[in-house]
């Protein structure tokens, strides 16, 4: 589960959104409107197999336009093997996961902070440098 995004200051207008794809999944966030410093309180569930181990997430983060195309802002990547290496790991005699934690009980999550690289062709000025942000707990539970 990755919860929420945010990204920093990029220096002009936008309507950003973010599009996540991990594997064969694409997701989108909701456009916010007229934010330099978007917060997304979103969560994502997915599924991962075991050939996609070392498969990277990839983060588009996209300016909505309503009139022309989506301009592309930054991307970043992630790797799948990062987040796996906090993963639960089950008994070695049973196979078995602990017990799941109660609602009332907390969880701890991960946060993560990564770097939006622009477009080859787009300089960003150097007082500029916009970074995605999220945290991410993992389930061995079904989120439905």
């Amino acid at each position: 589960m990755l919860t929420p995004f945010t990204v920093t200051r990029t220096g002009w207008d936008m309507d950003p959104f973010v599009v996540i794809s991990f594997s064969k999944k694409v997701f989108r966030t909701r456009v916010i409107r007229h934010s330099l410093n978007p917060t997304w309180k979103e969560r994502l569930f997915f599924h991962v197999r075991r050939y996609e181990s070392e498969y990277n997430i990839q983060f588009n983060v996209l300016d909505w336009d309503k009139l022309s195309g989506n301009d592309f802002v930054g991307e970043a990547n992630l790797n799948v093997a990062r987040l796996i290496e906090g993963a639960p790991k089950p008994d070695p005699k049973t196979g078995i996961y602990k017990e799941a934690l109660s609602p009332t009980e907390t969880t701890t999550m991960e946060e993560f902070t990564l770097p939006l690289t622009p477009q080859k062709d787009v300089k960003w000025e150097a007082k500029h440098s916009p970074q995605l942000f999220f945290k991410y707990v993992h389930s061995t539970a079904s989120p439905f």
